[in-house]
């Protein structure tokens, strides 16, 4: 199968290989007993202009760190999710399909304090990551904060038992404001742009006249792209948020885009992704 399809949005953001695999392991491969060929694969992100070497390149990192597991089957190599793979894409997929901020909130914080030794450094990373993507922010002092309630065990994982944690709950008093807290550990002004831009980066895009292998390569954009922006979004609730806060107006864009897309794109997968049944 060739992909022969016309050029997308003129402003289309460019998104790294990787965080397009994500987006793709995940439409394809999260709660369905299937494996699927690498050669399918390194097809799909020839369409994405991505090469084979990048893409076998990050099919073999992502095997590596456990998130998918290879099964032979005669010449071919077809890939499926791993146990442990399936958490995170699902943890993804919850990011991905989760609404903006809700009205109720008790007004309780989580704070976390942490301190890493130097034997231990490659955890900082880690912990940032981890921490970023469930919703916290750094203030201007080091104090990681977010909204509600939050297990921050099972947020960082067994790795950091070790690390000294100091976990508290609560709400925020004078001199300090919820505002003021908003304020020093996220930068709302940057993460609304990212919303500004993805509405108007994909409002006036046309696929009912794209082919479906176009309209399924560009769900694979939309979708990469909108984790990117989710994974920065701490989902505060409304009250800490702008009275015009573009998040949404970007959601449901992307609920009907994704929709679109995925119907215009129907019969791909059975005619032009080789995979096999686990």
């Amino acid at each position: 199968m060739r992909y022969n399809a016309t050029a997308g949005p003129v402003d289309e953001v460019d998104l790294p290989p990787k965080s397009l695999l994500l987006a793709f392991l995940g439409m394809h491969l999260l709660w369905k007993p299937i494996a699927i060929s690498g050669a399918s694969i390194v097809e799909l992100f020839g369409w994405l202009d991505v090469g084979q070497s990048a893409t076998r390149s990050l099919l073999a990192r992502m095997t590596d760190r456990g998130l998918l597991e290879r099964h032979k089957l005669g010449r071919k190599t077809y890939y499926a999710l791993t146990e442990y793979g399936t958490s995170v894409f699902e943890e993804g997929s919850k990011k991905i399909w989760r609404s903006a901020g809700d009205a109720d909130w008790d007004g309780m914080w989580t704070t976390v304090v942490m301190s890493v030794p130097e034997s231990s450094r490659h955890l900082r990373h880690r912990a940032r990551s981890r921490l970023t993507w469930a919703g916290f922010g750094n203030t201007a002092s080091g104090l990681w904060v977010a909204s509600r309630r939050h297990d921050v065990a099972a947020i960082l994982g067994p790795e950091f038992a070790e690390i000294d944690l100091t976990v508290m709950v609560g709400r925020v008093i004078p001199p300090t404001t919820d505002e003021a807290l908003v304020t020093s550990a996220f930068d709302l002004d940057e993460i609304a742009s990212r919303y500004t831009r993805f509405t108007s980066r994909w409002q006036n895009d046309v696929t009912s006249e794209s082919s479906r292998e176009h309209a399924f390569a560009t769900r694979v954009r939309v979708q990469a792209e909108w984790l990117s922006i989710t994974q920065a979004d701490p989902l505060l609730p409304v009250t800490l948020l702008p009275e015009d806060w573009p998040a949404g107006d970007a959601e449901r864009l992307f609920r009907i885009l994704d929709a679109t897309l995925d119907r215009a794109s129907i019969g791909i997968e059975a005619d032009g992704l080789d995979s096999i049944p686990l």
